[in-house]
């Protein structure tokens, strides 16, 4: 039987008409071929389907793994699940006929996808761009992106809109963040010098690494062997992570080859299972167990104290959070000033924590986290914005000081998760009573917490004072009334509220109240016209 094999190009490397299989030269000093490498190629239909919901999604998918592991493999199944399934344009740039097979009609195992042909191995980020400005493609597959020129390339065409999926050769993506040829694959990496009160705040060092930019693939697949694979699903918070020394999340998926329809995916934050199922419908990530709303309660009332106020606290003292996404010393700064600081403790390590704090947004972009917090049986307090009420609300539920009452959310296959709503009011606000609560909030956030000064208000009516005093209560602060008669006004004092100073405050508060709301003002002095105090920054 005669096989016909290819001329070697200049990578020395050649392939067989109508197949897979690649041959590579070993060549002598006078560059005769003595020595030959046969590597077998096959179109395995099926073998994307450990990542389908990440290719349906329309991300930048970036694949990596050491040789021989398989990523040719499944980039050349996801280029026919693009073409075929979804009926996308797509267009493979195959630097050495790999994906596509050796020929100028290409492989059946690429389905509709179309494939363009390198001449040179060094024009390959040339026929890159070319894809993009000739032939319209939804859909990019690169295999072996190895030289900066290919990385740029990349980026560019990621920038046009285009979903783009690649290989790299590595073993993690700290691999890529250490290579500096590949770099811009992960956003770049830059050396940042931080103040000493910058430094001080993130615990770090005054030098550091940062990210320049944001990255050039959404989501990035670690194959660890043909059937098992890491799954990143957002590529800028693993970099930021993995800069910062802490342990990436990430989510294990293993490929069931004892059944064509099961696939067994876990969730994993760094070397601790989270979660693992069966799931008959490959790759979607979502199991088919329904967790009761009364487990849920049983199970917070097990590991919980419930006080008066309705809320949950962790027996043990002190309380360990786990933060996501929001800043360490935010919350031990709020703890500080609420006087919680021997109460609350911040933790890197999710399985010595006692409760999850996160963000609403992330817990939007990242559903998975639930499955994280289900393994480890922690409730999620979930918070909308970073700002500091928000912060000191937060403490107050979780030590239980607080009830979120009708807050608490079951959702499915998900741990205790609480919302950390905002005070709604319940009225619309006038602008004066708008200017004197931002003046209140200026005035916390600003001198009397980073500075422990206390701070005297402007002028006010007794209604928009019961507004302030509210504000003022609920960062657990102190207030008293500094002004006369005829023009009440409030002084913001640095002191934490305990029960006996939470008593007097209350009680000094009613008596003011009572005192501005029983004696009428006089004059023009009640705040008509209002300015922001003049040592607050802009």
């Amino acid at each position: 039987m005669e096989i016909m094999v290819g001329d070697f190009s200049d990578d020395n490397r050649s392939g067989i008409d109508s197949s897979l299989h690649r041959i590579s030269a070993i060549r002598n000093r006078k560059l005769q071929i003595i020595g030959l490498t046969c590597r077998v190629g096959r179109a395995m239909s099926g073998s994307a389907e450990i990542i389908r919901d990440l290719v349906e999604e329309g991300g930048s998918i970036l694949v990596i793994g050491p040789p021989g592991v398989g990523k040719t493999t499944l980039i050349r199944e996801i280029a026919r699940m693009l073409a075929d399934d979804q009926g996308k344009r797509v267009i493979i740039v195959d630097t050495s006929n790999e994906i596509g097979g050796d020929g100028d009609v290409p492989h059946a195992g690429i389905g509709h996808a179309r494939r363009m042909q390198v001449p040179n191995v060094n024009m390959q980020h040339n026929v890159m761009i070319e894809a993009v400005e000739n032939h319209m493609p939804q859909a990019i597959i690169i295999d072996e992106i190895g030289t900066e020129l290919e990385a740029l390339a990349a980026s560019t065409i990621a920038q046009r809109g285009v979903q783009l999926v690649g290989t790299a050769h590595g073993m993690t993506i700290d691999n890529i963040i250490k290579n500096p040829s590949l770099q811009i694959l992960v956003g770049g990496i830059e050396s940042v010098t931080l103040g000493d009160e910058e430094a001080r705040k993130r615990k770090v060092q005054k030098t550091i690494l940062e990210r320049k930019g944001p990255p050039t693939f959404t989501c990035a697949v670690e194959m660890i062997s043909r059937t098992e694979c890491r799954v990143h699903h957002r590529l800028d918070a693993t970099v930021d992570a993995i800069l910062a020394g802490k342990t990436p999340l990430f989510e294990i998926r293993q490929m069931d080859t004892r059944s064509d329809d099961s696939l067994k995916t876990a969730q994993i934050h760094g070397n601790e299972l989270v979660e693992e199922y069966e799931a008959k419908s490959i790759g979607t990530g979502n199991g088919d167990e329904v967790e009761s709303d009364e487990e849920n309660e049983n199970y917070a009332l097990d590991h919980f104290e419930k006080p008066k106020t309705g809320g949950y606290v962790r027996r043990s003292s002190p309380v360990c959070v786990y933060t996501y996404k929001i800043l360490e010393a935010d919350l031990l700064q709020v703890a500080q000033v609420m006087g919680l600081e021997d109460n609350i403790d911040v933790t890197d390590d999710i399985e010595t924590a006692d409760a999850i704090l996160a963000s609403s947004s992330e817990m939007k972009h990242n559903p998975w986290i639930r499955g994280v917090a289900k393994f480890h049986h922690l409730p999620v307090f979930v918070i909308k914005s970073n700002t500091m009420a928000q912060m000191v609300k937060a403490v107050r539920t979780i030590l239980g000081f607080e009830s979120f009452g009708s807050t608490l959310k079951r959702p499915t296959k998900s741990s205790l998760d609480i919302e950390i709503e905002d005070d709604a009011p319940k009225r619309k606000p006038t602008l004066e009573e708008i200017d004197a609560l931002e003046e209140v909030r200026l005035a916390i956030e600003y001198i009397v917490i980073p500075g422990g000064e206390p701070v005297e208000l402007l002028p006010r009516c007794s209604e928009i004072i019961a507004r302030q005093l509210e504000l003022v209560e609920s960062y657990q602060l102190t207030a008293e009334n500094s002004g006369t008669e005829l023009n009440p006004r409030l002084q913001i004092l640095p002191l934490r509220t305990n029960k006996k100073t939470s008593l007097k405050s209350s009680k000094s508060c009613s008596t003011l109240q009572k005192e501005t709301s029983t004696k009428p003002l006089t004059g023009s002095s009640g705040g008509t016209s209002v300015s922001r105090l003049p040592l607050l920054p802009q």
